[in-house]
């Protein structure tokens, strides 16, 4: 009876999460036909990797699109994976001219099967009620099986979360492993440095993620990171 209660627990979770991420992938999703989103404007802006995903919002201080590339160059059974990714935000003119507010570029390690966005983690909102959106996003690193096989389990690999606060940039850099031991999770200072609102924030979204079975995090510490050094 406790299994099947926590099974249905578990399905409950899953399913709101599931809900969630349907909501922000649909008011995030930007305009099909947007001439700043083709070909041409895509690569004069300077984007070099393929694009795969693009997602808008807009705030009090104007309205961006952010653009996800993965190189896509390792394929596996089932998935391809990545040994370059690349996020770019740009700010929408009203004459919808692209200009870059920041970029991230990371690659998979030589101990790394590959890389990619976990794009249904990702989250567009005003964590701290200043009218300027905090973009969250989140991309695995997954370890290697075999020659074409990889571990995608929840407890092998690392994570890294990015989020962006009044243009700085804070980083949460997550190691799981089966033994308590082989898990950490650190931060760079910039996440020290956020309002109480947005650091709460993400370390319930580290705990959501772990009750829901999509990363074993650290939770030695209530899942909140330490000072990386």
């Amino acid at each position: 009876m406790k299994r099947k209660v926590l099974a249905l627990a578990m399905f409950a979770l899953l399913a709101t999460a599931s809900h969630a991420e349907a909501q922000m992938q649909a008011e995030n999703a930007c305009p099909a036909d947007a001439p700043f989103l083709n070909a041409d404007a895509v690569k004069k802006a300077g984007i070099e990797l393929p694009v795969f995903k693009r997602y808008c919002y807009t705030d009090r201080s104007g309205s961006y699109a952010l653009l996800l590339a993965e190189k896509q160059d390792l394929p596996f059974t089932g998935e391809t994976l990545s040994s370059v990714i690349q996020a770019t935000l740009f700010k929408v003119g009203s004459d919808g001219a692209l200009t870059r507010q920041w970029s991230i570029r990371d690659f998979a390690g030589k101990d790394d099967a590959g890389i990619n966005f976990r794009s249904k983690l990702f989250e567009f909102a005003d964590l701290d009620g200043d009218g300027l959106v905090e973009p969250i996003l989140v991309y695995r690193f997954f370890a290697p099986t075999g020659a074409n096989s990889f571990d995608s389990d929840d407890f092998s690999g690392a994570i890294k979360i990015i989020a962006f606060h009044q243009g700085r940039k804070v980083v949460i850099h997550a190691i799981t492993g089966d033994l308590d031991g082989d898990r950490s999770t650190r931060a760079n200072a910039e996440f020290f440095a956020l309002p109480k609102a947005v650091r709460e924030h993400l370390v319930r979204k580290m705990a959501g993620m772990y009750k829901a079975g999509q990363f074993g995090f650290d939770n030695g510490n209530d899942f909140v990171p330490k000072k990386a050094r």
